[in-house]
C-alpha cells in the first residue's frame, strides 16, 4: 500500500512540474525538434539534397532513440543533482521505503513521460522528412522498454557518482556523444558490440521498424538479460556509493 501510495505521489509531483514549469516542457520539445532540423538540413546538404528513403527513416527512428536513451540516462543522476542543490536530499532519506525506491518511481515515471516526448518527436520528424512510418507502437514500446532499463542502471550508477562527486554534468555531455556512436555498431547476430548496454536493442527498434526485419525469440532474450544485467549491477553500484556518501557525511553538501 505504502509502495503505491509514493507511486502515485511521484506522479502527481511530475504532473504538477510540468504544468508548474510549462514553459520549459514546450522549450524542450521545440529545442529538439530544432536539433533535428538542423541535423536534417546538414545531412540533405552534404548529399546534394539527395537522401534516400531508408537513410531517411533510419535518422527519424535513430533520433527518437538517441532521445529516449539520452533522457533516460539522465534520469538518477539528474536528480541526485537536483535535490542536492535545492538542499532536499538528506530529507528523501527520511522515507521509510528508501531514497531508492523514490528515484526509481521519478525514473519510472520519467520514461512514462519520455514515451509521449518521443511519440510526438518522431510524428514531428516524418512531418519534416515528408517519411511516414507504419509503427507498430505496442512492439516499438515494448522493446525499446527492454533495451531502456540497461540504461536505467547507468543512470543509477551515475546517480551513486552524483552522491559523492555531486557535479557530474561534464560526464552526460561525454556519454550523450558516445551514445550516437554506440548505436552505429554492428550488433547482429552477435558481435562483442551486443554486450554494451541498449545498443542490442536499439538496432533491434530500428531495423524492425524501418527494414521490417524479423528478429528471432533468443534475441529478445538476450536483449532483456542484457539490461536485467545492468540494472542490477546499476543499483548495487548505487548502494556501494549510497553507503560511502552517508559514511563521509556527504549527503547535506553540494
Amino acid at each position: 500500500m505504502r509502495i503505491l501510495i509514493l507511486a502515485l505521489t511521484e506522479l502527481r509531483l511530475m504532473g504538477w512540474g510540468m504544468k508548474r514549469y510549462f514553459f520549459n516542457t514546450g522549450a524542450l520539445v521545440l529545442v529538439m525538434y530544432l536539433v533535428f532540423l538542423g541535423m536534417f538540413w546538414g545531412v540533405r546538404a552534404i548529399a546534394g539534397g539527395v537522401v534516400s528513403g531508408d537513410s531517411l527513416d533510419s535518422m527519424v527512428v535513430g533520433y527518437v532513440l538517441w532521445l529516449m536513451a539520452m533522457m533516460s540516462i539522465q534520469g538518477t543522476g539528474g536528480e541526485v543533482m537536483n535535490e542536492s542543490q535545492t538542499g532536499t536530499l538528506e530529507q528523501l532519506y527520511l522515507s521509510p521505503l528508501g531514497a531508492d525506491m523514490i528515484f526509481l518511481f521519478r525514473l519510472i515515471n520519467g520514461i512514462l513521460f519520455n514515451y509521449i516526448f518521443v511519440t510526438i518527436m518522431l510524428y514531428l520528424s516524418m512531418l519534416t522528412t515528408g517519411r511516414m512510418l507504419t509503427v507498430n507502437f505496442p512492439y516499438f514500446y515494448g522493446v525499446l522498454f527492454l533495451s531502456i532499463l540497461s540504461l536505467v542502471g547507468i543512470s543509477f550508477m551515475m546517480g551513486g557518482i552524483g552522491l559523492i562527486h555531486k557535479r557530474i554534468g561534464s560526464v552526460y555531455g561525454i556519454l550523450s556523444f558516445a551514445l550516437i556512436g554506440m548505436m552505429l555498431l554492428p550488433v547482429y547476430p552477435f558481435t562483442p558490440w551486443a554486450l554494451l548496454p541498449f545498443v542490442a536493442g536499439a538496432h533491434t527498434v530500428n531495423s524492425s521498424t524501418v527494414h521490417g526485419t524479423v528478429f528471432p525469440a533468443w534475441w529478445y532474450m538476450y536483449v532483456a538479460a542484457n539490461s536485467l544485467f545492468y540494472l542490477v549491477a546499476g543499483l548495487l553500484i548505487f548502494r556501494v556509493f549510497e553507503r560511502k556518501a552517508m559514511r563521509l557525511n556527504k549527503m547535506g553538501q553540494y
